[in-house]
């Protein structure tokens, strides 16, 4: 009887206690991304090579119109989806290295601030229905005041 009482305590005690070891964090990473002036800088250059490669294709457009034999507009069309292909790939990879450093950094500066805070765990704020500390703020601060995340 009186094994069962401390064997009942011990699994009340074991099921109690990771409900108060997790530190819960919540960011909303859009308003990071919105707050996060390198975000904005690099969303700015990732249009203005979208821009680019509009202008391209009107130009290109353009001179299409002004050719008149056959051939020539054959030869034209086949230089241009190669130039476009390439400038197309170059952009790709542009725009997925800066997403890639502002990913990293937001990342860190979260780890971050998730350890100076004494957060074990980091969650999207929609997944939490109630409760959690909000660290969105601090995350941006940390970012905008350092440039970059380092760690």
């Amino acid at each position: 009887m009186k094994f069962k009482k401390i064997l009942a305590t011990l699994l009340m005690l074991g099921l109690a206690t990771p409900a108060f070891c997790d530190t819960i964090g919540t960011v909303n990473y859009r308003k990071i991304l919105e707050n996060y002036s390198k975000a904005k800088t690099a969303n700015s250059e990732i249009d203005d090579k979208a821009s680019e490669l509009q202008r391209f294709l009107l130009d290109k457009e353009n001179e299409f119109k002004k050719i008149e034999s056959p051939i020539q507009k054959k030869n034209f069309e086949d230089a241009t989806a190669k130039t476009f292909a390439a400038k197309q790939e170059a952009y790709a990879k542009f725009k997925e290295k800066k997403e890639m450093e502002i990913d990293t950094a937001i990342e860190n500066a979260i780890k971050q601030v998730a350890m100076e805070n004494k957060i074990n765990t980091v969650v999207d704020y929609r997944v939490i229905y109630f409760g959690g500390i909000d660290i969105t703020d601090k995350v941006v601060k940390k970012l905008n005041m350092s440039g970059t995340a380092t760690k």
